[in-house]
């Protein structure tokens, strides 16, 4: 079984890619020279099949290929159902196919590897067809499948797909100097990363990666389709260009997370890209649908928004001033090597221009003083070879570079910044859609209403509450029974570990119950959990905020979730903005607060919808004397308007002060639940009477284990 899996998941699959790259190294580039349908050997129809086939196929083996690495549903379905019919539909055609890309009918290099790729391809899909043969297709998941695979064929389309199969377009439309055509294209290398970054932000890491590896992979095969094994053995046809290399450097960073490698292309070949997408090297003449400047679109496109893309979807860390500097290094030592291939191979008579370094391209566009300066050179005689160095331009160059990489570093952390914030924003409103959910969407109009207008009494109360821990046969809290009801201020006593927050996070709902029941204004908490949270405020002993949002923004965005009207939250809003004496920071970030801003915005969004119990756990810790005595004024006012206010302290002075009654926990267990008159009347502080009660308590145990 296991050997099965390693020749079937992970053999086969690397063979079919190698496959497919050898095939697309053996194409004949007579291919460039076919100008519609018409101009095919074949008839309009089979030519049309034989094209579509080709492509289909591109696209069918890279998914074959990325199969077993990517279990995605959408994938598997491709897989099974769609796959099968291109590899068939190509061995149908293979005659034709084999002329149309090679020329000659004849057993070839192509013909073979062709053969071999669709037999390997349909070998694949059948063991896959038998592993999946369970899953059960719906009507939904085919059209889903449909269109993910026509947006997988996007990526492949080869570059002499449109002037094969339309000819050539209108001449005046001229994709060069910012023409209307030159700005569409500038636009589609803007629209389509930001469409793919919304459509890809919520999806799982392996979808992510699994789409930014097709894409770069499939863009990077119709770019091989240039080249053939011959020109592997001249190095002057190399791809050598920036933009060429972010093409291979790309998907191999992706596949074998390379990230140091990656940082060099997200700071260096986007920079590279735009300006090459701003100053197009073909010429004026060139036609729309010129194989040539399809080629030059597609790769810039990637070489631009890829890097962006990859950093915004999180598959690499955004980079720091260290990578940067490192890529710079890079960028040094790729400058210099382009520089010597260019003065090499023009000396041994090749017409090379990497990174136009090596021509006045980019001089020519700049004006006189840029041409004087490219025409000063230094010759050296290498070997019999003429080495032209262009000294003045070529530094110049560089340094503009890398003060153009500098400025470059400042737009992506202001781009980043925007992306942040934006994002920040989306998961707000989809938190906030799922917890409005969660609270009121599945409830009717009438029980909303009866929430908001609940008459039932106001009372809290645990009814033989326990509480265990996964599969832990010790209770952390054992048969826990008290009431307390509207109007009061209770606390909650007991030391650290005794069992106080695991009995308030089961009555906010965070953690179920394990036995009896807890009641909120006469709502199960287990059976309607909804309703009981409709009528609670909690603060946490540790807030968790949206720092990036203002004190004012942070507590509306609350209010949104329990639909407190307008009227409602700004009255309330302004009440406890005069209480907290938060006037002049309410609409700061809360980033900037103090941990005693942080805590009195927590308050305040526990009580923007007014709720009939009010739970604090610790709510004092670590404030001032000045925000203690106003949490304190809250808590009064709260309760007089015949609210619960249910706190837990160490600060036994202030429980003392403000509560009407309290509750002891030690070890789990309900020790005493007293009022403060009865606790006074025996003559005993409060803090006596808690010593006395857990020592007691202690004294007892003591006894019965001797």
């Amino acid at each position: 079984m296991k050997i099965r899996k390693i020749i079937f998941e992970r053999i086969l699959p690397i063979l079919l890619i190698l496959v497919l790259i050898a095939r697309v190294f053996s194409y004949n580039n007579d291919i460039y020279n076919y100008v519609g349908l018409n101009s095919s050997p074949y008839s309009i129809g089979i030519t049309l099949i034989t094209l579509l086939a080709i492509w289909f196929q591109l696209s069918a083996t890279l998914v074959v290929g990325c199969r077993p690495f990517f279990n995605i549903k959408s994938l598997r379905f491709i897989t099974r159902f769609i796959v099968p019919i291109v590899y068939f539909i190509n061995l149908l055609y293979l005659n034709s196919s084999t002329v149309l890309l090679t020329g000659i009918l004849a057993f070839n290099a192509f013909k073979i590897l062709l053969l071999i790729e669709c037999i390997l391809g349909l070998i694949i899909c059948c063991y896959y067809f038998v592993i999946d043969l369970k899953e059960k297709v719906s009507v939904k998941s085919i059209f889903i499948m449909l269109g993910i695979w026509l947006l997988l064929l996007i990526p492949t389309m080869p570059t002499y797909f449109l002037q094969f199969t339309f000819g050539l377009a209108n001449p005046l439309i001229k994709v060069i100097d910012i023409s209307l055509a030159h700005r569409i294209f500038l636009y589609i290398g803007i629209i389509v990363p930001v469409v793919m970054y919304f459509l890809l932000r919520d999806k799982d890491e392996l979808i992510r990666r699994f789409v930014l590896i097709y894409v770069s992979c499939g863009v990077l095969i119709g770019f091989m389709v240039g080249y053939d094994f011959a020109s592997l053995k001249e190095p002057w046809s190399w791809p050598i260009h920036l933009c060429n290399t972010a093409l291979f450097i790309i998907p191999i960073c992706l596949i074998f997370r390379l990230k140091k490698l990656f940082y060099f292309t997200y700071f260096i070949n986007v920079l590279g890209a735009l300006l090459a997408m701003l100053m197009p090297n073909y010429d004026s003449v060139t036609n729309l649908f010129d194989p040539g400047l399809v080629r030059f679109w597609y790769n810039h496109w990637v070489a631009f928004f890829m890097p962006l893309l990859i950093v915004a979807l999180k598959i690499f860390k955004r980079p720091k001033l260290k990578e940067f500097y490192y890529s710079m290094c890079g960028f040094l030592v790729y400058f210099l090597f382009a520089l010597i291939c260019n003065v090499l191979f023009t000396a041994m008579g090749h017409d090379v221009d990497y990174f136009f370094i090596n021509s006045d391209f980019i001089a020519d566009k700049l004006g006189k003083w840029a041409e004087h300066l490219f025409e000063f050179n230094v010759s050296l005689n290498v070997g019999g070879y003429q080495l032209v160095f262009r000294p003045l331009y070529q530094i110049l160059f560089f340094i503009v570079y890398i003060l153009l990489g500098f400025a470059e570093w400042f737009v992506y952390a202001e781009f980043f910044r925007i992306a942040d914030k934006h994002y920040d924003l989306h998961v707000r409103l989809k938190i906030n859609k799922q917890l409005k959910l969660e609270y009121f969407e599945k409830l009717s109009s009438e029980q909303k209403e009866e929430m908001m207008n609940n008459n039932n009494e106001i009372k809290l109360e645990l009814k033989h509450f326990s509480k265990k821990y996964g599969t832990n046969k010790h209770y952390s809290v054992k048969d826990a029974s008290f009431e307390v009801f509207g109007g009061e201020i209770f606390g909650f006593l007991g030391p650290n570990g005794a069992g106080k927050s695991t009995i308030i996070k089961s009555i906010v709902g965070i953690q179920p119950l394990s036995e009896g029941a807890i009641e909120v204004c006469g709502y199960d908490v287990s059976k309607e959990p909804t309703k009981a949270k409709y009528n609670i405020g909690y603060v946490p002993d540790h807030y968790a905020l949206y720092e990036k949002l203002t004190g004012r923004e942070y507590i509306n965005y609350i209010a949104d979730i329990f639909d407190v009207t307008e009227e409602e939250r700004n009255a309330r809003l302004n009440k406890y903005i005069k209480i907290f004496q938060l006037e002049h920071a309410i609409d700061s970030k809360i980033s900037t607060y103090s941990h005693g801003m942080k805590q009195k915005i927590t308050i305040m969004s526990a009580l923007v919808h007014n709720p009939k119990v009010w739970i604090l756990d610790e709510p004092l810790t670590g404030l001032d004397p000045n925000s203690i005595f106003q949490v304190k004024e809250c808590m009064r006012i709260h309760a007089a308007e015949g609210n619960i206010v249910f706190f837990s302290s160490h600060l036994i002075d202030i429980v003392e002060k403000l509560c009407q009654r309290i509750a002891i926990i030690r070890k789990g267990e309900i020790l005493c639940v007293k009022t403060l008159e009865e606790i006074e009347s025996s003559g005993l502080t409060l803090e006596e009477f808690y010593m006395q009660t857990i020592e007691s308590i202690d004294a007892v145990k003591e006894e019965v284990v001797s």
